[in-house]
């Protein structure tokens, strides 16, 4: 079972936005006709063919009119197109005639940019030593730039080095670096590939609940800006996690949609990994007849494109099919041939560790040489030595004793901080439940007064007035005035009813979270908006003051949506698992620019952020004109 991280822009896009003109000194009209053939070059970055010719184009025109900036631009145009088409060795060779004429005249984000692109290469081939070397070059540059979006790609790239390595912890924490920057930078693909490999990073380490949620916010946004790379990247991930499950017919329905989004946008690298996981799937529902159809179309794409780790894995399949048709000649000769593949795979590393070998040996020869002619003058020196080795010795001695005096007193001091600033965190946490009991206990009481109070009073009323009117006898115009009069307390009473349940509603404080938003939806008319319920992992009570909490979070923003979204479709998640409770409300409706949202617009969203940040809680809102809105709210656990 394979899993797909997306690099930058889900993959290659990347790259594309990387494709910034700089300014030239050449003359004007020059300037002008190179960048008219580097514009439609542009336009063409998902279709390699039309882009290597005017790529072509652009780098003879550059090269006959002596326009230095436009042939470093057109080569890398050039090693773009390699990539695409997975030549990653010539890609590099491109890159590098590029980086070297940036360099000469010093643009430095041009630099950063081809740097990350050589690294996102060498990441292809599985060469991560060189893939973290350009990129940690990269990410220099960035940070003296401020670009936070360059600065989240290199954060990227090492998150995916690192998972590479099966170091799951730290890929965690690189992803979630990137998305941080990338969330600063507003950039919707670059939010939705960090949600992706963050999702598939919790996936390894068995966390399937965590997983899903992050994924699914990933296809989300990949899906709002039709970013089919990034999209084939969640789907392969999503197929993947039900396959980990055994659940292998959803499984297979995501592999193909991933299969599909991956051929729409010609990334045959990935379209290889998809044939191999449908052939996996396929092979453990026992169906050996498509597992080796799909296995053996993974293998020739993988060949084609040069994708080791598909042909490692995909021989290493079939030689199990064989095995189990007892066609022991033929599991041999493709065990041999994955093994072989893998070989070439660790090719890179080994050579690494040989030259490291053989740099060290050389040293300690020539070291060896040196000690051997030194030898009798090292005799004579080593009276001297002992002596100043002795002063040295009773110096560090005595810096020692006052560095020892200064830590523990620095301790006890760092001491004394971390106690008091715990015993403020405790009285925040204590006043923060004080309001929150005390809002509750407000409500409580104003429920039970209307219920009790106000709701006997309009009984009995109720009751006198019925008797009343029938002994008066009313007829004709009379009898419709006493009608209206009944109807409007009878409906009085009703919406005092209805205030009194919404302000503690009897769910809540009996069956739990899940149980009172069920009860609290299913009083929203269906014929106005379809409402759909998902609730994982709340088999047990939460915390009264989290459940309270959360409950009126989802009611503000259900509220807020049948107000305001004029949606037809509302969907609400709640996730309970190790890390925390994630609760996501997604509608189809209006939408508004979330890039101008503040948090200040609206008592009900004041409400609803002042809630979460109570409980330590992260919000998340995405939204645009047109697109629906989708709110994820997450509360740690204590």
């Amino acid at each position: 079972m394979l899993k797909s991280f997306t690099f930058i822009k889900g993959g290659y896009l990347c790259i594309a936005l990387s494709l910034i003109i700089c300014p030239a000194f050449a003359q004007q009209d020059t300037k002008e006709r190179f960048d008219k053939i580097y514009t439609q070059a542009v336009k063409y970055l998902l279709k390699p063919d039309s882009l290597i010719r005017y790529a072509n184009e652009a780098y003879q025109f550059a090269k006959s009119e002596n326009y230095v900036s436009g042939e470093a631009q057109s080569l890398k145009l050039k090693g773009i197109y390699e990539h695409r088409v997975s030549n990653f060795d010539q890609a590099i060779q491109y890159y590098q005639q590029s980086l070297a004429i940036f360099e000469d005249l010093h643009i430095p984000l041009e630099i950063g940019k081809v740097n990350l692109n050589i690294a996102t290469s060498y990441s292809s081939k599985y060469d991560f030593v060189k893939s973290i070397q350009y990129g940690l070059k990269a990410l220099k540059i960035f940070e003296q730039l401020n670009d936070l979006n360059g600065q989240g790609r290199v954060l990227n790239l090492l998150g995916i080095c690192s998972s590479a390595q099966k170091d799951y912890r730290s890929a965690v924490n690189y992803f979630i670096q990137y998305n941080k920057l990338v969330k600063q930078a507003r950039d919707t693909v670059e939010i939705a590939t960090s949600y992706n490999n963050i999702g598939t990073t919790y996936q390894s380490l068995s966390k399937p609940d965590s997983a899903i949620y992050y994924l699914k916010l990933a296809a989300y946004l990949h899906n709002k800006v039709n970013n089919l790379n990034g999209l084939g990247a969640v789907y392969e991930n999503i197929g993947a996690l039900y396959e980990s499950k055994k659940d292998l017919q959803n499984a297979i329905v995501y592999h193909k949609k991933s299969m599909d989004a991956y051929k729409r946008f010609g990334n045959r690298k990935f379209l290889s990994h998809s044939y191999y996981n449908l052939g996996v799937a396929y092979k453990q529902l026992k169906d050996t007849v498509k597992a080796e159809q799909w296995f053996d179309k993974a293998l020739d794409l993988a060949e084609k494109v040069g994708e080791k780790q598909i042909i490692q894995e995909t021989y290493a399949r079939l030689s199990e099919l064989h095995a189990n048709r007892d066609q022991y000649k033929a599991a041999y000769e493709n065990l041999k041939l994955s093994v072989h593949s893998r070989d070439s795979i660790l090719t890179n590393s080994k050579m690494q560790i040989i030259e490291d070998l053989k740099t060290k040996y050389e040293t300690g020869k020539k070291e060896q040489q040196i000690v051997s002619l030194n030898q009798q003058n090292t005799i004579q020196q080593l009276k001297i030595r002992q002596r100043t080795i002795l002063l040295l010795i009773a110096v560090a001695l005595l810096l020692a004793g006052v560095l020892v005096a200064y830590l523990f007193n620095n301790w006890r001091k760092l001491k004394t901080e971390a106690h008091l600033q715990a015993e403020i965190n405790k009285q925040q946490e204590l006043a923060t439940k004080a309001l929150l009991d005390a809002e509750e206990r407000e409500r409580r009481r104003i429920a039970t007064d209307l219920h009790d109070g106000i709701g006997q009073i309009l009984s009995a009323a109720l009751m006198n007035m019925n008797g009343l009117f029938k002994k008066l006898n009313l007829k004709g115009d009379e009898e419709l005035q006493a009608q209206r009069l009944l109807s409007l307390v009878t409906e009085g009473y009703d919406e005092m009813r209805t205030i009194s349940h919404q302000m503690m509603p009897n769910a809540l404080l009996k069956a739990g979270l899940a149980s009172a938003v069920k009860d609290f939806l299913n009083h929203i008319d269906e014929n106005q908006i379809k409402v759909s319920l998902e609730t994982i992992g709340l088999t047990q009570r939460l915390d009264e003051q989290v459940e309270t909490v959360l409950y009126r979070i989802i009611q503000e923003t259900v509220n807020n949506v049948i107000k305001h979204a004029s949606a037809s479709k509302l969907t609400v998640q709640i996730i309970n698992d190790t890390d925390g409770i994630s609760v996501t409300v997604e509608d189809n409706g209006n939408g508004f620019d979330s890039r101008k949202f503040t948090g200040n617009e609206g008592i009900g969203l004041k409400n609803i952020h002042s809630r979460v940040e109570l409980l330590k809680g992260i919000i998340d809102i995405d939204s645009a004109p047109g697109k629906g809105t989708l709110v994820a709210i997450h509360i740690p656990l204590k």
